[in-house]
């Protein structure tokens, strides 16, 4: 079966690779940009006036992938380290709503997998989302009022260093947030929002239920040189049955934990009207955590991540490198010194079109923990290639 799935990916992937060399033209129903803004930033956001020409009815809009790869270290294992070819998956469905210019509605369904063939038992890994957002802006005003509905559910494994366990393992969550907005444009180039979050946890395989409860301010403009987007977030989240720890990591009290966070980013886009050179964008994050017993989760972080756009010919090009440094307050490792994690990330990417709404794609990308701590160090790579579509 494993000398199988290795031709058989090893087939499609040949395959994949010589159909980048052969292709036609694309034609998108959004663009990228319209995208992000609506379903991860303000749904107010312009769109193009070939799609903002009110509707009675749901315009859709659907894509997918689909593809083969290969990982040296699926389960991000400090010191076991087990490699697996994967098959991968992911299917978007957006749906948009303008009955008049005061009304503004979208739907949007997201799913993406992964099965593993040598991952007994970790043989996938699934994440699900379900967003709803509508927008109010009344006519002769400058602000809109927004409701959005989103939920989650993931399968697959997540980081617990927070948690001080110093591994991988595989969870299921549920995560509700109900998170009403408001946003206003200052002028054609600047534009405020604000949001406020509640939102739900719910895990099924470890006993780490929380609420949280978050307000988000933003400022973004626009410039001849540069689009410019500053944000500050404030969250304070309850653990259902999280103990207190002091700092030691010893038990403080069997009350449950609450944490407080504070965010601030600064993201600077610029898009170039080079042949080859596109959009580039860099984001500065600096987030400090603390809590109400110990201070052993206590930490500040900063970060810093680099995107850059290319267009070579036929060929997209996307690549991003990522830095981050956290340091916690207190919280010492066996030697005595305070615990420190720096990681990376970096990924690139290939697009070239095949024929009208298809294209095939090759992606690599890598994360890798530098902590001061062995049981928190590990590296991972992935690599895939597959075709993806837009109708």
């Amino acid at each position: 079966m494993y000398l199988s799935i290795k031709l058989f990916s090893l087939g499609i992937f040949s395959l994949i690779c010589i159909s980048i060399i052969h292709a036609d033209d694309q034609n998108n129903t959004f663009t990228d940009e319209e995208l992000r803004e609506m379903l991860f930033g303000d749904s107010t956001a312009e769109i193009s006036p070939e799609t903002s020409t009110p509707k009675s009815e749901w315009i859709p809009s659907y894509s997918g992938e689909f593809g083969v790869g290969y990982s040296d270290n699926p389960l991000y294992g400090p010191f076991v380290r087990e490699d697996a070819v994967h098959l991968e998956t992911s299917l978007e469905a957006f749906f948009m709503k303008q009955a008049n210019s005061e009304h503004f509605s979208y739907i949007y369904l997201y799913g993406d997998g992964k099965v593993f063939e040598e991952l007994n038992d970790h043989e996938s890994s699934s994440i699900f989302l379900v967003q709803f957002d509508h927008a109010y802006t009344p006519l002769g005003t400058s602000q809109s009022y927004g409701l959005r509905l989103r939920h989650t559910y993931y399968d697959q494994g997540f980081d617990f260093s927070e948690l001080g366990l110093p591994y991988s393992m595989r969870v299921r969550s549920n995560r509700s947030e109900l998170i009403p907005y408001l946003s206003k444009k200052f002028s054609d180039q600047i534009k405020g929002t604000i949001e406020l979050t509640q939102g739900f946890e719910d895990f099924k395989t470890i006993k780490d239920d929380n609420s949280d409860t978050s307000m988000v301010a933003s400022i973004s403009g626009k410039s001849e040189v540069i689009d410019w987007k500053i944000t500050g977030g404030f969250t304070q989240k309850k653990y259902k049955t999280r103990p207190m720890r002091n700092a030691d990591g010893s038990l403080l009290s069997a009350k449950s934990l609450r944490t407080e966070k504070t965010d601030l980013s600064v993201r600077i886009e610029k898009d170039f009207e080079y042949q080859a050179l596109k959009n580039s964008s860099a984001t500065i994050k600096w987030n400090q955590l603390q809590d109400n017993a110990g201070s052993y989760y206590d930490f500040t972080k900063f970060s810093l991540s680099i995107d850059q756009e290319l267009k070579i010919a036929e060929y997209k090009v996307e690549l991003n490198l990522g830095w981050a440094e956290t340091k916690y307050d207190v919280r010492k490792i066996d030697s005595g010194e305070k615990f420190e994690r720096q990681s990376m990330v970096a990924g690139a990417s290939l697009t070239r079109p095949l024929y009208d709404k298809f294209d095939a794609y090759f992606r690599w990308s890598r994360e890798e923990d530098f902590s001061n701590a062995r049981d928190y160090e590990y590296f991972s790579n992935f690599w895939s290639s597959g075709v993806m579509w837009e109708f």
